[in-house]
C-alpha cells in the first residue's frame, strides 16, 4: 500500500492524522506534530495492520534461520540500521513474550495475522514485533 486515491473533497483520514497538506495549494515546507492519534492511527489502522502482517511474512521468508537475523532484517527495513544492542535485547524480550502469549492463548493467533491457515504463534508474535516497529518514531519521520 504505497498509494492511495485522494479526493479533495474527502482527505484520507490517517494522512490527516498526520497534517497532510491540502490538495487545494501547493506546500512549501510541512508541517512537524506528533499528537496521539497519530500512534493511534498507526497501531489500528488497516493499511498499518496489513503493512505488519506483510513485514512479518517478509521477515519469516527472507530474514534468517535465527530470531536475532530476523530482527536485524525486519529492523534494517524499517529504520534503514540496525538494532543497538539494547534495542536488539528488549525487541527479543518481547517476541519471546509474544510467543509465550500466543502458545498459551492460539484462539488469539489470527486477529494478528489475518488468517486461520498462517496462525502460528511463531507468525503471530512476529506480527506483533512488525506492528512495534512500524510504530517507532524513527519509522514514520524520516530525516
Amino acid at each position: 500500500g504505497l498509494y492511495t486515491f485522494r479526493y479533495r473533497s474527502v482527505p484520507y483520514p490517517a494522512l490527516q492524522a498526520f497534517d497532510t497538506p491540502v490538495g487545494e495549494a501547493s506546500c512549501v515546507r510541512r508541517s512537524r506534530s506528533n499528537t496521539p492519534l497519530q500512534a493511534l492511527t498507526t497501531l489500528n489502522e488497516p493499511l498499518f495492520v496489513e503493512c505488519a502482517r506483510a513485514l512479518a511474512s517478509r521477515t519469516l521468508k527472507e530474514g534468517g534461520a535465527d530470531d536475532g537475523a530476523r530482527l536485524d532484517f525486519a529492523f534494517r527495513r524499517c529504520v534503514g540500521r540496525s538494532p543497538s544492542d539494547k534495542e536488539k535485547r528488549v525487541l527479543l524480550d518481547f517476541l519471546s513474550r509474544q510467543k509465550d502469549r500466543l502458545a498459551a492463548a492460539p484462539a488469539r493467533i489470527p486477529d494478528l495475522t489475518g488468517a486461520k491457515d498462517e496462525a502460528t504463534p511463531e507468525r503471530g508474535a512476529w506480527t506483533a514485533v512488525a506492528r512495534v516497529l512500524l510504530n517507532l518514531d524513527e519509522t514514520i519521520t524520516k530525516e
